[in-house]
């Protein structure tokens, strides 16, 4: 979870340097602070909100490159996965 949150902060933060800077090169002979502030206020509020879910993947994918399944987890797995399709009741119609 903290991989999670710590890949959410530095997109948050990546995301308000970019609006930062792209509105002072927009705006530069007369720098427009109010909606500059503004618009990193709306990324700061908005972007920890949307990429939450995304984060956990991006996290889940370098944890499982730093520590790659053993094969007795694979096996694991494998026998989880078909224990639950056996005791699930496979009665439902093809089309369900």
């Amino acid at each position: 979870m903290v991989g999670a949150i710590t890949i959410n902060t530095i997109l948050t933060f990546g995301a308000i340097l970019v609006v930062l800077v792209v509105g002072m090169i927009v705006t530069y002979p007369e720098i427009a602070v109010v909606p500059i502030v503004a618009g990193c206020l709306a990324v700061a509020v908005l972007v920890p909100i949307v990429v939450f879910p995304f984060t956990y993947t991006i996290w889940g994918a370098i944890d499982l490159a730093m520590h790659p399944l053993q094969p007795a987890e694979a096996a694991d797995a494998a026998r989880a996965v078909a224990a639950r399709s056996v005791g699930s009741g496979d009665e439902r119609s093809p089309g369900t």
